[in-house]
Formats: C-alpha cells, sequence, structure tokens
C-alpha cells in the first residue's frame, strides 16, 4: 500500500518532491519539518504563482508508533538553497516493508517504524 493511500493526513502530498527543512528524531517516532509538495488533490491546494514550481505548505510530518522505533539520523551537512535556506533533501522512500513496518528514507537519514501513525500538520 502506498503511504498517500494508507494515511488520510498525506492524500494529495508528494514527499518525494517535498523538501526536508528540520529532523526531529524522538523514542517514539519521527518528526520532519516539510516543505510540502501538494497535489490538485489536495484540499490546500492552491494554483503557483509566477515562477513557482508548485504548490508547496510549510508542516509538520509525524511518523510514531507505541511500539519500538528505529531512527537513525545521518548527521550530513544541510544544502543551502538559492535564497540560503538549509534543507535536507527529500522523504525519498516511505514504503512498507515485508513485515509491515513503515520505512522512511533520505539524505536526512533513516526510519523504521512499526503500527505507523501518521499526521502532517501544515502551518
Amino acid at each position: 500500500m502506498k503511504y498517500h493511500e494508507a494515511f488520510p493526513d498525506l492524500a494529495g502530498v508528494v514527499l518525494e518532491d517535498s523538501w526536508v527543512l528540520e529532523v526531529a528524531p524522538g523514542a517514539s517516532g519521527l518528526a520532519l519539518r516539510l516543505d510540502a509538495a501538494l497535489t490538485r488533490d489536495h484540499r490546500e491546494y492552491v494554483e503557483p504563482k509566477a515562477g513557482e514550481v508548485g504548490c508547496y505548505r510549510r508542516g509538520w510530518l509525524t511518523v510514531r508508533s507505541v511500539a519500538p522505533v528505529e531512527v537513525r539520523v545521518s548527521g550530513t551537512t544541510p544544502a543551502v538553497d538559492a535564497t540560503g535556506e538549509a534543507d535536507f533533501g527529500h522523504v525519498d522512500t516511505f514504503a512498507q516493508d515485508a513485515e509491515g513496518r513503515w520505512e522512511l528514507e533520505g539524505d536526512w537519514g533513516y526510519a523504521r517504524i512499526p503500527e505507523a501513525q501518521v499526521t502532517l500538520e501544515l502551518e
């Protein structure tokens, strides 16, 4: 199952095109501050202005569990974009493994979270 089908908060969100701005690991999961890429199907989508590539909204993606989680932050130095803002790349992978755990991975690090509970709170 794809993440946008499994978690209602991620319907109309493309994590592979979203920018990770901050990584906040915790004992029960992971929070990522995103510049989230929204599709036309998302309730908060607005047409991009002239010169903009797409519709992006800031927010926090939180993936947590009551079961033990595995989170490893890469420790890489963030890239700096043309506006001078730091980012840690994208969420390149967010998929279930053979045992049903959700795995997230990108330049920022890696997380394996069983029985994942996911929220995306846009600012």
